[in-house]
């Protein structure tokens, strides 16, 4: 929405489309260029930047409210399933050392 920080953004997305409740706690990376290029089955492409936070979890609970997000869960960082966009797979480790990085 305009005028909220990517921080406020996140909070209200999450909420929206989870039912949870999060707090921004750091940024553990920024992506974007020709590598997250998207193309929808309607043909539309997208190119995305994606800052990508790492959040703690303060209330709500998992309450899919829409088609897009109909399957709502946890993973273990061992059995999370392939994503469309290409995140390297240290954002979802829990070893904090691995998880900065930055595509320049």
């Amino acid at each position: 929405m305009a005028g909220e920080t990517p921080a406020q953004g996140i909070m209200r997305e999450v909420k929206e489309e989870t039912g949870l409740m999060i707090r921004p706690e750091r940024i553990i990376g920024i992506y974007g260029g020709e590598e997250y290029r998207y193309t929808y089955g309607n043909g539309h492409q997208v190119e995305y930047i994606s800052i990508v936070f790492d959040c703690k979890v303060i209330g709500g609970e998992l309450s899919p409210n829409n088609e897009e997000m109909k399957e709502l869960q946890y993973f273990s960082e061992e059995h999370i399933p392939p994503m469309a966009n290409r995140y390297p797979g240290t954002i979802f480790t829990s070893k904090q050392d691995n998880r900065t990085h930055f595509d320049v």
